[in-house]
């Protein structure tokens, strides 16, 4: 539940409960006077009553809804009486309130005794027009609060609406934000207690920004320093191995020192790789691309690496056209393609198909070799994770980087990679599926 709505339902709630407790507190006060009230008027009445001195030769009849009804005593006789259907005394001869059952409901009676004249005048009233008289008086205060409250709940979430914008704001503005933009955030009339958090979050993107120039200047700056030496050796290694060419166990040697130095060439290079193809910092310049163009452009790079290996490889399916980098989705197939060639043994068929599946545009590269365990499908997409370390059973090198910038590039392209067993030739699957629709560039 959102913030704005939590409070406007809290807001409405609270003030929904305190207008009912009113209305509670509102109709016991409204009882207590209109109690008063009433009784002043039957105190009073009993004065205006006791002039009267005959009314038992007047034809009266009962009636249920009468206001009040009175009688007169003297000398314990009834002289006066509103209802004849009454003969007995309406309350007791004592000058006080009371409350009796008579007429088939509840009366408030009053006594009172008149020395002068030697009188009793006892009168009555219904109670239940006194409850109705409180229970009018809660109702016409109440009925406009009560009638006020959708009013009032439009208002409550129109007024935290308006408190909660500088949040709206700093919110919009976060999500506006590059990945690799972590430049300070600045917003006025942001608030007292917004403050606090703008100032954290400001001092939080300068120490990611710092973070992440440190990460990405030790990757590049190594990569770049371990080029030098590295070519150096394998230059000395050359000619050292062709001076050394008829001695046998020197040369099998030479053959172990010049494949630790083309590994660690390849682990530089993939590094550099990585580190210009990572989504965070990566800036592409996205055109439309012919995924048909792009997959032959590739193949003929890698084809004498296949070649070598006495390899087929085709190419089936219809081309579609996708928005994104051709370089960094060049070394993305480059990497899939060539995986499939150094993990398949000689003589076998790598398979590349183009096709469209519900407006999806998927890249699909199969091979013939062992595949990939499905328990091992999301940790070979871990940088320098290889299936079996060193040791692994293709005797094939690798450092664990190419699938990792491969899942790198995807992403950049808000693309996905699935791995799967392939049907056909029994060996690994590997699908690029472009969602539908171009990505953001």
């Amino acid at each position: 539940m959102s913030i704005r709505r939590y409070l406007t339902l809290i807001l409405l709630s609270v003030i929904t409960l305190v207008t009912f407790a009113a209305a509670i507190q509102g109709y016991r006060s409204s009882m207590a006077k209109a109690t008063s009230v009433f009784d002043n008027e039957l105190r009073s009445l009993t004065l205006v009553l006791v002039d009267i001195t005959d009314l038992s030769t007047q034809s009266l009849t009962p009636q249920t809804d009468a206001a009040f009804i009175f009688q007169i005593w003297q000398h314990n006789q009834l002289i006066v009486n509103s209802n004849p259907s009454l003969d007995t005394a309406i309350s007791d001869f004592k000058n006080e309130f009371s409350e009796h059952n008579f007429l088939a409901q509840r009366w408030r009676t009053f006594g009172h005794f008149f020395e002068s004249s030697n009188k009793w005048v006892l009168v009555a009233q219904p109670v239940n027009r006194r409850f109705e008289l409180a229970e009018q008086m809660i109702l016409a205060a109440v009925t406009p609060l009560v009638l006020c409250i959708p009013l009032l709940a439009i208002i409550i979430f129109l007024l935290v609406s308006s408190g909660l914008r500088p949040l709206r704001l700093l919110s919009e503005k976060l999500r506006s934000k590059k990945a690799d933009d972590f430049s300070p955030i600045e917003q006025q009339n942001q608030g007292n207690e917004l403050s606090p958090v703008l100032e954290t979050l400001n001092q939080l993107f300068e120490r990611l920004n710092a973070a992440f120039s440190r990460e990405k200047r030790f990757a590049s700056d190594a990569a770049h320093e371990l080029r030098t030496p590295l070519s150096v050796l394998k230059i000395n290694a050359h000619n050292l191995a062709i001076e050394l060419n008829n001695n046998h166990t020197t040369h099998t040697n030479m053959g172990y020192l010049q494949q630790g130095i083309e590994r660690m060439s390849h682990v530089v290079e993939q590094i550099l790789l990585l580190n210009r193809t990572n989504p965070e910092q990566y800036q592409g310049q996205f055109e439309t691309i012919d995924t048909a163009a792009l997959c032959q452009t590739v193949i003929a790079s890698l084809f004498p690496q296949i070649e070598a290996k006495k390899q087929e490889i085709e190419l089936l399916g219809k081309g579609a056209n996708i928005r994104g980098d051709e370089f960094s989705l060049g070394i993305l197939l480059q990497n899939l393609i060539s995986n499939a060639s150094k993990y398949s043994p000689e003589g076998c068929l790598i398979r590349v198909t183009l096709k469209s599946v519900n407006k999806q545009v998927v890249i699909q590269v199969e091979d013939a070799g062992p595949g990939i365990d499905e328990s091992e499908y999301q940790r070979v997409f871990e940088r320098f994770y290889r299936i079996g370390g060193d040791r692994h059973t293709s005797n094939t090198s690798g450092c664990g980087l190419g699938l990792a910038i491969s899942k790198h590039i995807a992403e950049l392209h808000n693309a996905t990679l699935k791995l799967s067993r392939s049907q056909q030739l029994s060996g690994l699957s590997v699908e690029l599926i472009f969602p539908q629709g171009q990505p953001n560039a």
